[in-house]
């Protein structure tokens, strides 16, 4: 993996932890709540990614720390397909926190405004990584 990449993941993976959560009376960022999940009590947390933003933020921020957990091991190991999985992954996460912005649910909004940079690295990354692999499947098709 070149050193663009390399970087563009750690941006990519420091900007998805500062996407804002609006939570009761105050707003977040999704760190502190993938840092808190484990210590919340079970009954007080719902895991319904197609409910109300209250109710989807549980189920988002897992799935959002998988995606980054999956980003971190593929730029260490330089595997363009984990690294599309987990971009994958990270975007699906994001989708069940927002899936409620065209309903005119504010939150909603407010937080698919903070994952702006998140979402312009990430189609970036996903753009140069599909590329990167169709020329190597390219490549070794030519071998052959």
């Amino acid at each position: 993996m070149t050193n663009q990449y390399r970087g563009l993941s750690i941006a990519i993976l420091i900007f998805n932890c500062l996407i804002l959560i609006g939570a009761g009376h105050g707003v977040g960022p999704i760190i502190i709540f993938e840092v808190m999940l484990p210590f919340t009590k079970k009954e007080n947390i719902s895991f319904n990614p197609l409910g109300s933003y209250d109710d989807s933020i549980a189920v988002a921020t897992l799935i959002m720390f998988i995606g980054q957990l999956l980003l971190f091991i593929a730029t260490h190991k330089e595997n363009i397909i984990m690294r599309l999985i987990s971009l994958l992954v990270m975007w699906m996460g994001l989708l069940f926190l927002t899936h409620d912005v065209f309903n005119g649910d504010g939150l909603s909004k407010f937080t698919l405004a903070s994952a702006t940079p998140f979402l312009i690295l990430s189609a970036a990354l996903f753009s140069f990584d599909v590329r990167q692999y169709l020329q190597k499947d390219q490549t070794d098709s030519e071998l052959e």
